[in-house]
């Protein structure tokens, strides 16, 4: 038996025995800048459940008609195995960027003590077109095309120039860190760009910060120089954040203190397997870059 339930922020469903005991619980929650979008996080199934088909169910009776609401739905499946990515795809979702070293593997009761961190998938289901264009940084421009073609249509443009003469940079509420990771969405690049990056790796470091991401708004040409900023400074690609904004947003991402654990990631789409790849050449062309300058 499920029940649903429906907040402003929140939709759910609990499961539940015919005596009335729940059994699992499954979510989505609205988390990102753009209100209009949904998390999908939280399954829950209590041990005695785990080996039957209550989780799936949950996953697929969230996936009906009637939750359909809103630019999309996304969600962040570990890559430390292939079930919940494997799920993912049969509900249409697209791998759209890959976060490393993102939460602590110790969470995870069937990892073990000493496994590290564990990199997270972002994948996307899209429900509407999007209204503003893509501003797309030359170095990253084929990947993002690529990662957009199973979306809704889009119009591409290149994110050519410097970074606005004025104006500051606007944060969309970055939070603090958890946990050893960070997330910190640019809403606007402004001139103040290389002061503000500047400061917020400062206050990274600080709070020992391992896996530190920049989700940059791309509806404007200056996304280009506002990425280029980033990639002087040591960050490499991540990928895309469909609609993050309302318009899209263009993950870049740093491991800071530890080579990222690339050797510790399963991935099961080929789109998945593609963009890890990119991802490993990307960081490898930064670091030349770096070596270059000293």
């Amino acid at each position: 038996m499920q029940k649903r339930i429906d907040k402003k922020d929140v939709q759910a469903l609990l499961a539940s025995t015919p005596g009335g005991r729940p059994v699992g619980y499954f979510a989505r929650e609205k988390t990102a800048p753009n209100p209009n979008l949904w998390e999908e996080k939280g399954l829950v199934v209590v041990p005695g459940y785990k080996q039957t088909s209550v989780g799936l169910e949950l996953m697929n009776r969230m996936q009906e008609a009637d939750f359909i609401s809103g630019s999309g739905v996304f969600s962040f499946p570990v890559c430390y195995q292939y079930f919940s990515q494997l799920a993912c795809v049969k509900h249409g979702r697209s791998d759209v960027a890959l976060c490393l070293d993102l939460v602590e593997g110790s969470i995870f009761k069937e990892r073990q003590a000493g496994q590290g961190r564990v990199a997270c998938l972002l994948n996307f289901s899209e429900y509407t077109a999007p209204s503003e264009p893509i501003y797309l940084p030359d170095v990253y421009a084929e990947m993002l095309r690529e990662l957009a073609a199973p979306l809704q249509k889009r119009v591409f443009k290149e994110a050519v120039g410097c970074l606005p003469a004025e104006g500051k940079t606007v944060l969309e509420a970055p939070g603090l860190p958890e946990a050893g990771s960070w997330s910190v969405a640019v809403r606007e690049v402004g001139a103040d760009w290389p002061q503000c990056l500047q400061e917020l790796v400062a206050q990274a470091q600080r709070q020992q910060v391992i896996s530190l991401r920049f989700i940059i708004n791309a509806h404007r040409a200056a996304a280009g120089a506002g990425v280029e900023e980033l990639r002087q400074q040591g960050f490499f690609f991540g990928g895309l954040a469909p609609r993050w904004f309302g318009s899209d947003g263009i993950i870049v991402q740093k491991i800071f203190h530890k080579e990222p654990d690339f050797a510790g990631i399963r991935l099961y789409s080929q789109q998945a397997k593609e963009l890890c790849s990119f991802i490993r050449a990307d960081r490898k062309a930064v670091q030349r870059i770096h070596a270059e300058k000293r």
